[in-house]
């Protein structure tokens, strides 16, 4: 019976997602937008989630520029959805004429290549992050982490689609295959702003305590790979632009204890991510529990 159930559930993902699969570029991204203003009426309690995220963010913000902001994220999560879906089909020619690469973030890519070492590429839930995920396959020796998803048939349809450019996924479960393929120079990334609960170490992010997980600093500080935060943003015209930090080699000589530079690195790309979600307040993903666990209060 469980069987079954996966396997309609299955043929329901596909039944949607296949419009991605035949449609122009452009015109997928027009459709995913449609799709989240048909959805906004409906997601009062996604739409409470963002707009109590966005308050505590901003506290200095009205009422109504909260509401503002609600409105203009749900029409990113349009654009997210359409890139998400449709970036499988993405090609070197794609690339050539969507992506917008400033100088300082080309010249630290190229930098690092000629250095020859394994990236601990960092990102969060700002932009659209499975654009990431294709370009790391083109681009670089691109490896990453996902979390199987328990219905094995919409598991499979996501691998496939996110291996489709030559990216190495890698269970969550199996962290020394990435310690392997870091210290072999591949670049592996990181979507890492997710809550951690009681996995994780308690850092400030956007005015409120946030469990984070360490696994980025730990990955830096057990192979010696390099850590570059990541933002991929959606822009106008259907361009992708792409914003490179270079956060450096772990240094474990600056500090006293293994706990000191995993809180230190883990601040640092929490810290550059929270810079980022301020230049561009829309593309967070303000609907997803990033605070629900919070530090117990001592009486």
């Amino acid at each position: 019976m469980k069987k079954i159930t996966h396997l309609l559930s299955f043929c329901l993902v596909y039944i949607f997602y296949f419009p991605f699969k035949i449609l122009p570029y452009r015109t997928c991204l027009s459709y995913g937008v449609l799709l989240t203003k048909l959805i906004f009426p409906l997601a009062k309690k996604h739409r409470k989630i963002a707009a109590e995220n966005i308050k505590f963010a901003f506290p200095e913000k009205s009422e109504e520029e909260v509401q503002i902001l609600v409105k203009k994220h749900f029409r990113h999560l349009g654009h997210l959805l359409a890139h998400t879906l449709w970036a499988p089909r993405m090609t070197k020619k794609w690339l050539n004429k969507y992506l917008v690469v400033d100088e300082e973030s080309l010249r630290i890519e190229e930098e690092t290549k000629k250095q020859g070492v394994g990236v601990v590429l960092i990102s969060g839930h700002l932009g659209t992050w499975e654009v990431l995920v294709q370009f790391l396959g083109i681009r670089m020796k691109g490896g990453g982490i996902y979390k199987k998803i328990r219905n094995p048939f919409v598991d499979w349809l996501l691998r496939k689609m996110r291996s489709k450019n030559g990216i190495v996924l890698v269970p969550v479960e199996e962290s020394t295959q990435v310690i392997k393929m870091l210290k072999q120079g591949y670049w592996v990334g990181f979507g890492s702003d997710q809550n951690a609960g009681s996995a994780g170490i308690f850092v400030p992010f956007l005015n409120r305590q946030a469990s984070t997980f360490v696994g980025p600093a730990l990955m830096a500080y057990l192979t010696g790979a390099k850590m570059l935060y990541y933002s991929v943003l959606s822009g106008e015209d259907g361009k992708v632009i792409v914003r490179v930090k270079d956060l450096g080699f772990v240094d474990k000589k600056k500090f006293p204890t293994k706990e000191e530079v995993l809180r230190h690195y883990t601040e640092l790309w929490t810290h550059t991510l929270e810079g980022e979600v301020k230049l561009f307040p829309e593309q967070y993903f303000w609907v997803h529990r990033r605070w629900r666990t919070q530090p117990k209060v001592e009486v």
